[in-house]
Order: structure tokens, then sequence, then C-alpha cells
């Protein structure tokens, strides 16, 4: 049974972008990876050295490198200047977070070059002054998660073929 203080809490982080909005298993390769490595960064250092290290792995040593050090600078930003604290699920919870999708979006629409949502989405998550920076490094970091499924890298990582 929960208390009305697990009742209230469960409450504000769904007023706060952890409603559900959609299922991991239904999302496409592109989105599901991109929420998957947030859900890694956030969950501290072992998960995040991995996730390096899988990066550099597959997409060579200097744009693995890259990739990383965008998404952490993404990730620190958001989590250090954003207009509030983005809320994510656990590493294994099979349902998407309003958040991670909003997250996901900006990295998808930056990286196909629909630059004006983009901005628009950054405008959710971060203050006006830091969206050019933001879209920049979510169409990196979408390039890279391109580079490697069109590579073959992630199908066998994530058994989503």
């Amino acid at each position: 049974m929960t208390s009305y203080i697990d009742d209230v809490e469960a409450n504000k982080i769904l007023k706060m972008g952890g409603a559900p909005v959609g299922k991991m298993e239904l999302l496409d390769l592109e989105e599901y990876t991109i929420i998957s490595f947030l859900r890694r960064w956030c969950d501290g250092d072992y998960l995040r050295d991995q996730l390096k290290q899988e990066l550099i792995i597959n997409l060579g040593y200097v744009e693995g490198n890259q990739t990383y050090e965008c998404f952490k600078n993404l990730c620190e930003m958001i989590f250090n200047h954003g207009r509030r604290a983005l809320i994510r699920h656990k590493t294994d919870c099979n349902c998407v977070g309003a958040d991670e999708s909003c997250f996901a979006q900006l990295i998808l629409r930056a990286s196909n070059n629909y630059k004006e949502d983009a901005i628009l989405i950054s405008l959710l998550l971060m203050p006006p002054h830091l969206s050019a920076e933001t879209v920049s490094l979510a169409k990196k970091i979408g390039t890279s998660i391109k580079n490697l499924i069109d590579n073959d890298k992630i199908n066998s990582k994530y058994n989503l073929n």
C-alpha cells in the first residue's frame, strides 16, 4: 500500500515531465537509442564510462570520443541550466516519459535538419540564450547515432531487428 507522500510525489513527477507518453518497444531505433543513452548517462559514472567505450569501439576513437563529449555537454547543459529538472524513467523501464521523448525529439529534429523544430523543442528545455548551442550539440549526436545504425552497430546490441 502506498502512502499519501508516495502519491503526492508520483503526481509531482507526472506533472514535471515523467508522465508516460509511449513504450520503448514501440520506438524506432534512433529514438530508442537516444533514450537508452540518456538513461545510462543518468545512472552514474560506471554506465557513462561503458557508454563512452561503446561509442569509441563502434565509431572509432575520434568520432566516438567526440560523440561522447557532445552527449556529455548536452546532458550537463540540460541538467545544470535547464528550465527545470529533466525527469527520466529507470534504465530498464519500458515506459517513455514526456521529458525523455522531448530530449529524443530534439536530437532527431536537429539531425534531420528540421532546425526550427529543434529550436522550438530546445526552448522547452533550455533558456533562449543556450538554444543555438543545444541544437548544435543535438545535431552532432544525432548524426553519430545515425552512423551507428547505418553501420549496423546498434541492432545486435539491443536485439531490435
